[in-house]
């Protein structure tokens, strides 16, 4: 199975899904989007496959700073903001053949995932995900 993570090696949440990810034997493709950034169009194609609104797809500190370009539906705003401060996203977002995620909590991988590492299986913090 393809599976690509958009990951944030700072991040807990992100580090979680790529150790679930490699644990149940699949090396998927990182995107360290921190890195390479985001275009316009992916961030479409995410927020379209997901079916999130911009308030769930944003850091809680960018949701504070977009709130009146959320509530007018600015999409241009919000992309553009994003393109600039590739932080501003939640993370991590994983894509495979069978839909794309914001795994956050871990648990919304089993939807599009089905390979299971071996249990008991926790998260870098100690809290049982299997």
């Amino acid at each position: 199975m393809k599976v690509t993570i958009y990951h944030n090696p700072k991040c807990s949440k992100s580090r979680d899904a790529l150790r679930f990810l490699r644990d149940a034997g699949l090396e998927p493709t990182i995107v360290l989007y921190l890195d390479t950034g985001w275009t316009a169009a992916l961030l479409h194609d995410l927020k379209a496959a997901t079916g999130l609104g911009w308030q769930e797809m944003l850091r809680p500190d960018t949701r504070a700073i977009l709130q009146d370009s959320i509530n007018k539906n600015e999409d241009a705003v919000i992309i553009q903001h994003i393109i600039n401060y590739p932080a501003a996203l939640e993370r991590p977002f994983v894509v495979s053949g069978k839909g794309t995620r914001l795994c956050r909590p871990i648990q919304a991988i089993f939807e599009i995932v089905e390979a299971r590492p071996k249990s008991p299986w926790l998260t870098e913090k100690g809290v049982p995900v299997l």
